[in-house]
């Protein structure tokens, strides 16, 4: 099958499997005139890429996962070791948040801000202002490695 109707049957963006590929996480037939063409196995391999995403794994472990999702059971011992260390790794950054969202409680308190308030200094009332822009940033990936 073409791209576009593996793109269709497994609901991935054609640009999303182009990415799969370019990671060594699919790898399609040629046509001599360079074509993609895919074998049904590919919409299972389609679909475990996308649940392992979903789980937060990022795509360099995709790769050394997907062949052992293709035997499971000569591969179980892999598997349950990797998912098993996904999850320790993900309860941990867990416990992270869990610490920086009391530290952030404590921040708000301390300088005294009610969540969500946006109450002007003057003596007019509600600010009818629309709410200021929270400045947005996370120098942490959270991905799985």
């Amino acid at each position: 099958m073409r791209i576009g109707e593996l793109a269709n049957r497994t609901g991935v963006s054609v640009r999303s499997r182009r990415y799969y590929e370019q990671q060594g996480l699919l790898a399609p037939q040629r046509t001599s005139a360079g074509q993609r063409i895919y074998a049904a196995e590919h919409e299972t391999v389609i679909a475990n890429i996308q649940e392992l995403l979903e789980a937060g794994f990022c795509s360099a472990v995709i790769r050394e996962l997907l062949p052992a999702l293709m035997d499971q059971i000569k591969n179980s011992e892999l598997l349950c070791s990797s998912l098993g260390a996904a999850q320790a790794r993900l309860e941990s950054e867990k416990r992270s948040i869990e610490v920086e969202l009391v530290a952030l409680q404590q921040l708000r308190d301390g300088l005294r801000l009610a969540p969500d308030t946006h109450v002007s200094v003057q003596d007019q009332g509600h600010d009818s202002s629309p709410a200021a822009q929270a400045i947005t940033f996370d120098h942490r990936d959270r991905r799985l490695r």
